[in-house]
């Protein structure tokens, strides 16, 4: 092993001591550094594409949970307080719409319908969990389709903020639509 400048001479073969570390670690930090000024720059755009991405992994997860465990979810349905057709009728569309829903998200062109349709599912549910509240069926349905092992007016309060969540991504995304589209009708007026 003999050093050569900045290289070493193994069996014949020159290889880079430290130039590999310094270009990754430099390479690490020009990522970090132009992730933080694009956050500054333009912190509402940020802000909406964690919420999309936040909602993409509820529904995905959520939905796929009850796929993956369909019999048990059917079977909970089943002994839900309505009738065993609902039952049924719902055990098929639930998942297929969750994860639907989470699809949305993916593409640019559908996400603001992913919001919509995540703040209608979001008041659907509330709506039943404020129905099982209220005991509108004489007791409290089992909470074995819960998807957090969470109490109920625990999984009202999170429906609240994913509603919340959902809004606020509506809100920011009009916003920054509105911005976009300004600045494209600047540029093509100069």
């Amino acid at each position: 092993m003999k050093q050569i400048g900045k290289y070493i001479r193994h069996d014949e073969f020159a290889v880079a001591d430290t130039v590999q570390g310094v270009r990754a670690r430099n390479w690490l930090r020009r990522k970090f550094v132009g992730a933080g000024s694009y956050i500054r720059k333009h912190p509402q755009e940020f802000v909406l594409q964690i919420l999309t991405f936040a909602l993409l992994c509820l529904w995905i997860y959520v939905g796929s949970k009850k796929v993956f465990t369909y019999a048990e979810f059917r079977a909970s349905m089943i002994r839900q307080p309505f009738a065993d057709q609902y039952g049924i009728v719902l055990s098929y569309i639930l998942p297929a719409m969750e994860l639907a829903t989470g699809i949305l998200f993916i593409f640019e062109g559908t996400k603001r319908v992913g919001f919509w349709l995540s703040l209608l599912l979001m008041l659907v549910f509330s709506s039943y969990v404020i129905l099982a509240l209220r005991n509108t069926w004489g007791s409290i349905p089992c909470d074995c389709i819960l998807e957090f092992p969470i109490s109920w007016k625990a999984h009202l309060w999170v429906n609240g903020l994913i509603t919340i969540a959902c809004i606020l991504s509506l809100l920011l995304d009009r916003k920054i639509r509105i911005s976009h589209r300004k600045k494209l009708m600047t540029k093509l007026g100069s």
